[in-house]
């Protein structure tokens, strides 16, 4: 299961109190929010947004408080959710970005080049109808490189789309695996510790997904939520996060929000060590003030 990472430190800065309301912007299985509950009983609400829709019916196999709204949708929406909902005075907004070692692990949709899948790659198969399969297959080689450089910052993106031309002419790229070996023959290099198919991999998954151009309209809405002295607590991964998240951060300062974290926080070593996901981790916080 998905360990929560940075968990005592988003809680810190969020400051959840009895009967306080708050958003979980990427429930999960509910690390987070589930830790919020202990501080907000007995009339605080989380209201909690997941995506996955089979990640949905899982969850909702387990008994679920009801002190949790449970909504299949992605955080773009959570404007709308909130007013549909009359879910008012909302204290705190969790965000916690990329996907859960499940998806990784056991959804099958092909996430991970340590599995052989098939190239799916959809994190809700109803919302969108294109797949990993389709851009590999399907592609040119201008729009390859764009979305390996611009999804990705992969640095070996010609030739990484030369090699997928050349081997789709023989016969279609139809799981991770094959994907996978093609980046490592395509690659000139390979750093520590890192996989040299981990950029293209994620490159798809944020193309297909649309998931940077989505954290760019959830973040602004969920600042519109808040009420005043109301904070976002948001965790990413990857530069590319990180560049969104500071890009709508300095338009937020601009309407004189408060940034809480000057510095990033990064997980301790003692958390990395016990969950080396949680390496690359950083929580910015932001605070209302209007």
């Amino acid at each position: 299961m998905h360990t929560s990472v940075l968990l005592e430190e988003t809680i810190y800065f969020l400051n959840p109190k009895t009967n306080d309301n708050f958003v979980d912007a990427t429930f999960g299985f509910g690390g987070h929010s589930f830790k919020i509950l202990n501080f907000i009983k007995p009339n605080g609400k989380i209201l909690a947004l997941e995506w996955d829709p089979y990640l949905v019916e899982i969850i909702k196999k387990i008994k679920m408080p009801k002190n949790i709204i449970l909504k299949n949708t992605n955080f773009k929406n959570i404007k709308k959710i909130v007013k549909e909902e009359k879910f008012s005075n909302v204290k705190g907004v969790i965000f916690d970005l990329g996907i859960s070692n499940w998806h990784y692990k056991n959804s099958k949709r092909g996430f991970s080049f340590n599995k052989d899948e098939f190239l799916d790659m959809r994190i809700n198969p109803f919302d969108i109808k294109i797949t990993a399969f389709d851009v590999v297959n399907y592609f040119s080689r201008k729009e390859l490189i764009n979305i390996f450089e611009s999804y990705g910052e992969e640095k070996e993106a010609s030739r990484i789309a030369d090699f997928i031309l050349k081997k789709r002419k023989e016969k279609k790229i139809e799981t991770t695996k094959e994907l996978a070996e093609i980046v490592l023959e395509a690659k000139k290099y390979k750093k520590k510790n890192i996989h040299p198919a981990t950029q293209v991999f994620m490159a798809l998954r944020n193309f297909i997904n649309q998931e940077l151009e989505n954290l760019e309209i959830g973040l602004e809405d969920a600042y519109e939520i808040l009420i005043r002295g109301g904070r976002i607590a948001i965790i990413t991964f990857n530069g590319l996060e990180d560049k969104v998240v500071k890009r709508v951060f300095k338009k937020l300062k601009a309407r004189n929000a408060k940034l809480v974290t000057k510095n990033v926080i990064k997980p301790s070593l003692k958390e990395i060590k016990d969950n080396p996901a949680a390496r690359s981790a950083k929580l910015r916080v932001i605070e209302k003030n209007e």
